[in-house]
């Protein structure tokens, strides 16, 4: 059975995809969603692309565009076409306390750490 061309055009342009809108420092809009099977959890590198065009020094072929990395993150919010992903670095490590009563533990997450000012157009990709 051929694969239908179309569904490969789209597959092939899930990702990269770019930040769309900046809530907080920590917390960027991607322009994909759950019709694009994005899921809460998944891991995603923030970065933008630099101006220059890096060429091998020996055969002057393209090598690309060095990737300046501005963090990464996590979603944790899905809609159909959009989703939230927060900074997955930590101001204080996650840890594990005993509560008030002594009958059980609570995890206290540290504060999430900004990305590396984040701007609209913004490339995202998994990680």
């Amino acid at each position: 059975m051929t694969p239908n061309p179309e569904a490969l055009t789209l597959k092939n342009r899930i990702f990269p995809v770019l930040v769309a809108h900046v809530i907080n420092p920590s917390q960027v809009v991607m322009n994909r969603g759950w019709i694009h099977d994005v899921k809460v959890g998944q891991r995603m590198l923030i970065y933008r692309t630099g101006d220059q065009e890096i060429k091998d020094p020996e055969s002057g072929e393209s090598l690309g565009y060095l990737e300046r990395v501005k963090g990464t993150g996590q979603v944790i919010h899905v809609q159909e076409k959009i989703c939230i992903v927060e900074s997955d670095q930590r101001k204080f490590p996650r840890r594990i306390v005993k509560n008030a009563w002594g009958l059980g533990e609570e995890i206290i997450e540290g504060e999430a750490l900004p990305f590396d000012h984040p701007e609209v157009g913004d490339w995202v990709k998994p990680i």
